[in-house]
Order: structure tokens, then C-alpha cells, then sequence
């Protein structure tokens, strides 16, 4: 249904878009949505420690660029069960899970706009993103504050910002998946994710978890 969708957009407004499925971003709104402690492991490039149950993450990986966008069918995801979940100390704190939607929607957009946003939203930024710590595009300070102060079409900010429209793509496509942004003109679309399957795991991140 997805890419029935994508396809029929780009024919009408040259719009390319990617779809959340193909990429990471799904698997980890399902577990953020039921809480699910999740592993997600990449061959040869490390792995990724999702403490949904806290609200954090952990990664232990090579190239944040390359692990975030892996297509999904070439990644494991480990679901975490309660008595198995690490529970690092008190005073050691991950960063959060909307930084982490930001850097896997940034990466993955590469200047396309991600299915379920559209190019005429009129888009309301509701909080900033932390810009000092997550990869953005040179204009991203300019379109934050643009979005912030005056809720603006992703077509029409392109022009009076005079930069490409793939420059909001991307933005726009990291802000959403982060829960930064939404459309203002109309109703959100977002799917009902089922949980992830319980599974046992094996993984050397255990001796990286015992050390947090």
C-alpha cells in the first residue's frame, strides 16, 4: 500500500519519496510504541541498544551514517524480555529516542520526503531540535526558525528561504519522525504498529551492557 501511494505521488508533483518500512524507522516505532527493549544488530558494523522501557538508547557501531541506513531486511532486531533487559546504573543515561528517529530519518531521506508527509503540509515546528548533537543540512537553523515562529508549507518555505526543496525534505522528514513536527493542516496519519515477536538473544553486547 506504501508504495502504491509513493508511486502515485511522484507522478503527480515529482515528489521522491522513501518509504519507513524499507528502512529502520518502523521496526523502531514498534518498539517504542509497546516499550519493547530492542537490540538491532548489523553485521560487521555493531549494534544498537533501544531502551524503550527508559526512554533511551546505546550504540555500539562504526559509522552512524551507514548502521542507520541499512535496509531493514539486512538487520536483526532482538526484542528484549523483561527479565533479560539490561539495567544500566542510575547515573548512566543514553540519549534519547527522538534524537534517534532524527539521525535515521536524516540519513535515510537524503533529500526525499518521507511517506506519510506531503510537500503542501503546512508544517508546525513544536520543539527544537538539538542541532549542536544531530547531523542536519546547512539551512536546517533557518528553516527551525521559520517553522517555529510562522507554520509554513514545505513548498512555500523552500522558495522564501530560497533554498532547494530538498533542504525541507530532509528537515521535515527527520522533524516529523522525531515528533519535532506536524502538519497543521490536516489530520496525522499514523499507523497502528504491532509489537515485535519475543525472542532470546545472544549477542556480544553483553559485555558492553554490564559496563554501563
Amino acid at each position: 500500500m506504501a508504495a502504491i501511494q509513493i508511486e502515485r505521488d511522484a507522478r503527480t508533483n515529482g515528489v521522491e519519496y522513501f518509504d519507513p518500512d524499507e528502512t529502520l524507522i518502523t521496526a523502531l516505532k514498534r518498539a517504542i510504541a509497546h516499550q519493547q527493549d530492542l537490540v538491532v544488530s548489523v553485521k560487521e558494523q555493531g549494534e544498537l541498544l533501544v531502551l524503550a522501557s527508559r526512554g533511551e538508547y546505546f550504540s555500539f557501531f562504526k559509522d552512524a551514517e551507514t548502521f542507520f541506513t541499512m535496509p531493514a531486511d539486512e538487520v536483526n532486531f532482538s526484542v528484549l524480555s523483561e527479565k533479560d533487559s539490561p539495567r544500566p546504573s542510575a547515573d548512566t543515561t543514553g540519549r534519547s529516542l527522538n534524537e534517534l528517529l532524527w539521525q535515521v530519518a536524516h540519513f535515510s531521506s537524503n533529500g526525499r520526503l518521507m511517506a506519510g508527509c506531503y510537500r503542501d503540509d503546512v508544517v508546525e515546528l513544536n520543539a527544537w531540535p538539538n542541532l549542536s548533537r544531530l547531523p542536519h543540512t546547512p539551512n536546517a537553523t533557518r528553516i527551525a526558525s521559520l517553522l517555529a515562529s510562522h507554520p509554513t508549507s514545505i513548498t512555500f518555505a523552500a522558495r522564501l528561504l530560497k533554498i532547494e526543496p530538498s533542504e525541507l525534505y530532509q528537515f521535515y522528514s527527520a522533524a516529523h519522525c522525531a515528533g519535532l513536527a506536524k502538519a497543521i493542516n490536516r489530520k496525522a496519519e499514523e499507523p497502528l504498529l504491532e509489537p515485535h515477536r519475543q525472542q532470546n538473544l545472544l549477542s556480544a553486547l553483553w559485555g558492553k551492557i554490564t559496563r554501563l
